[in-house]
């Protein structure tokens, strides 16, 4: 199977609709279809798939993983650096959740997997980042604590 690079991803040319889709097409394709596609697997799966995705971006400096988590509109993050080896990512406004109705069941794994790869990216390190908060839970913000080793 051929491998595409960003390079080919961001040509677009669609000069009557532009380059953003709404947000309930991505949610309808991200929460039912893929879910209904892969069922138990599809958490692990979009991990995964979210992990590839930030290696591809990379970033450079936590300001640049920053950027863009928010330039990809995947939401609005806030860090916290624990120690050396542990990082609390807030995500405000994530794509995949937010103003989602209270379901106790968290689901952002490609939103925990960009960020993972992400942060592979700044520091150089494997990432493993696990989602401990979610709006779809009772927070207005999503939480993820990131290992790294």
């Amino acid at each position: 199977m051929k491998e595409y690079s960003m390079e080919d991803i961001r040509h677009i040319v669609r000069p009557s609709l532009g380059d953003e889709v709404p947000l309930v097409l991505f949610r309808v394709l991200r929460i039912i279809g893929i879910r209904n596609l892969l069922g138990e697997t599809s958490g692990p799966t979009l991990y995964m798939m979210g992990k590839e995705v930030g290696g591809m971006v990379k970033a450079k400096s936590i300001e640049e993983f920053k950027e863009k988590i928010k330039e990809l509109k995947i939401g609005i993050p806030e860090v916290e650096k624990i120690d050396e080896d542990r990082i609390i990512v807030k995500l405000y406004e994530c794509i995949t959740c937010a103003g989602f109705t209270y379901t106790g069941e968290m689901f952002c794994d490609m939103e925990s997997g960009i960020i993972a790869g992400l942060l592979e990216t700044v520091y150089g390190k494997k990432a493993k980042s696990t989602q401990t908060k979610s709006w779809s839970v009772g927070y207005n913000y999503c939480e993820f604590d990131v290992l790294l080793y």
